[in-house]
């Protein structure tokens, strides 16, 4: 069975696509067609069902794709283990919610680049987390860096999950800093801006205060976290922010955090990619980096 018509087979699978799964390959259509064919007559049976432009798993397809991917990272193991591995080089698609994007992702985008400079990486930024899992489960992106709730996506692999605090933020002058006793009620009523409730924090905030009898009514929705964080320097409102979008903010004293007592919001920042795709050496690389610790 040649690993190369194996390779195909997965990528068909990870874009859903035979001309997408082509052009990643470096193939024409034609040639991973004809791979497709030989394998499935390889095994006896089909792999793929057409119906008009789209494609499908056959059930034997189903079952024989854990085996696929076992193939490809037996076939990279055993080249690693007789000879210096050859410098991982390749196109990675990430996408990243935004100020995450902004604040955290380049660090680790230059440390990538500095250790494997044959990769070469491309990133979209966007905010709707269905959206974007839509995108992930079709193989149109290889990563998705987001943030929500531990253990949130059972059905993808998840790696470099770290805690990322969110916190209530405003002006140094705003009268609510003036209470001794804050809680949530106080802080959502009045001039709360919040961002889209398609992003998961403030998804998780509108949740816990319907669990505590409470209802979301800010005086903003935006999409943007900068148009936000500006707002609040202009000495307009209160919202609720990663604090790493805001960490240079509240070092300068420009801004301030408003702690408040009955909270219980636990956030993660995450990768996650498909538990369907081969984990080919340029994406393998990128993970190591993401896994080791960022500096502080």
């Amino acid at each position: 069975m040649e690993n190369k018509n194996v390779a195909s087979f997965v990528r068909i699978v990870e874009f859903n696509n035979f001309t997408k799964a082509a052009e990643s390959l470096g193939y024409s259509q034609a040639a991973v067609t004809a791979q497709i064919k030989s394998l499935e007559t390889e095994l006896g049976v089909p792999l793929f069902d057409r119906v008009g432009k789209k494609i499908f798993l056959t059930q034997a397809g189903r079952t024989f794709l854990p085996y696929a991917i076992d193939m490809l990272k037996a076939e990279e193991a055993a080249r690693n283990s007789v000879g210096p591995s050859e410098e991982p080089e390749g196109e990675l698609i990430i996408c990243s919610a935004s100020s995450y994007a902004s604040e955290v992702l380049p660090e680790i985008l230059l440390e990538c680049m500095r250790l494997h400079p044959k990769i070469r990486i491309t990133v979209k930024v966007s905010d709707y987390l269905e959206d974007n899992m839509r995108k992930l489960a079709r193989g149109e992106i290889d990563f998705l860096l987001c943030m929500d709730e531990k253990n949130a996506f059972p059905d993808f692999v998840t790696f470099a999950e770290r805690p990322e605090p969110v916190i209530f933020v405003t002006h140094p002058q705003n009268p609510v800093l003036k209470k001794k006793r804050r809680t949530l009620r106080d802080i959502i009523t009045g001039d709360f801006i919040v961002t889209d409730r398609e992003i998961g924090y403030s998804r998780l905030l509108e949740k816990e205060l319907q669990r505590q009898g409470m209802a979301l009514a800010p005086a903003m929705e935006l999409g943007s976290v900068n148009a936000i964080i500006n707002l609040l320097l202009m000495g307009y409102g209160i919202s609720y922010l990663p604090e790493y979008a805001v960490r240079k903010r509240l070092e300068e004293g420009t801004l301030v955090r408003v702690d408040v007592r009955d909270t219980g919001i636990e956030m993660y920042s995450f990768f996650l990619c498909s538990r369907d795709r081969w984990i080919d050496p340029a994406m393998q690389a990128f993970i190591d980096v993401v896994n080791r610790p960022l500096n502080p």
